[in-house]
């Protein structure tokens, strides 16, 4: 009898662009600033799972970035970068945990990373080259986060603060 193989633990069914957008609102006068003037570029990363069915989830990886010089805003970009995926039923919540939250947006952060390279040049400024993130890291301290506000939630609760 032949054996089973054995499932892995995560597979990823599909990936693709859920929702992108790309804003310019100051050219082209902002490109004559650009010369002179260097951008403030913030960043920012969400991850946020969906269950979809027992063993299947949607995976998104939220990247927003913007540029401004002074008040003017250089440009806005905005990526919704998503997968479906399948785990192995026999995982405990720890593991599942960490392979939607880390393993996942590890394996969709380059093609994340490089429409926004791409989105950025098109709009005529440099590449925006985002570093690799420590998704795990990230993973502990928003762990951490909701933990210590669950923590002075109950705290405030029990002193009648609800």
């Amino acid at each position: 009898m032949a054996e089973e193989a054995a499932q892995p633990p995560l597979t990823i069914n599909t990936q693709y662009v859920k929702d992108h957008s790309f804003e310019n609102p100051n050219a082209p006068s902002i490109y004559g600033t650009l010369r002179s003037e260097k951008p403030d570029i913030s960043l920012s990363v969400e991850v946020t799972p969906k269950q979809l069915q027992d063993q299947v989830y949607e995976v998104v990886l939220g990247l927003r970035a913007s540029a401004k010089i002074g008040e003017a805003t250089a440009f806005m970009a905005e990526l919704d970068y998503a997968a479906v995926i399948s785990l192995a039923p026999d995982l405990s919540e720890e593991v599942r945990e960490r392979l939607v939250m880390v393993e996942v947006p590890r394996h969709l952060f380059p093609f994340a990373r490089a429409i926004l390279a791409d989105d950025t040049r098109d709009g005529g400024f440099p590449p925006l080259m985002m570093s690799p993130i420590d998704f795990a890291q990230l993973y502990l301290s928003r762990r951490a986060q909701a933990q210590s506000a669950d923590g002075e939630s109950a705290k405030g609760e029990a002193n009648g603060q609800a």
